[in-house]
C-alpha cells in the first residue's frame, strides 16, 4: 500500500478534518503520525479503534500486514512544548 493511497482511505472513512500525516515505510509496512482536529477529545483508545475500525472495514482483517504502529494526535498535542531536557 502507498502512503497515498492511506492517506486517502483514513481521510475518507474518518472524515478527518486537516489532516496532516508523516508516514513511512518500515519493512513492508507504512507507520507514523496523523494530526487532525477529529480527534480532539476522544481517548487514545477511542482514536486507535477509529483508525483500526476503518482500515478494517476497508482492507479487511490482514490490514495488519500492511499498517504499523501509528500515533494519532489532536493539533494541540501535536504543537506542545516540550521541557528541556536535563542531562
Amino acid at each position: 500500500m502507498s502512503k497515498v493511497k492511506l492517506q486517502e482511505i483514513l481521510t475518507r472513512r474518518l472524515g478527518l478534518v486537516r489532516p496532516i500525516f508523516r508516514l513511512e515505510r518500515i519493512g513492508t509496512k507504512l507507520a507514523g503520525s496523523i494530526v487532525s482536529e477529529t480527534f480532539k477529545g476522544k481517548s487514545d483508545r477511542r482514536r486507535m479503534h477509529m483508525i483500526w475500525d476503518a482500515l478494517e472495514a476497508e482492507l479487511g482483517p490482514e490490514y495488519f500486514r500492511q499498517v504499523g504502529a501509528l500515533l494519532i494526535y489532536s493539533p494541540e498535542e501535536w504543537n506542545i512544548e516540550l521541557p528541556a531536557q536535563v542531562s
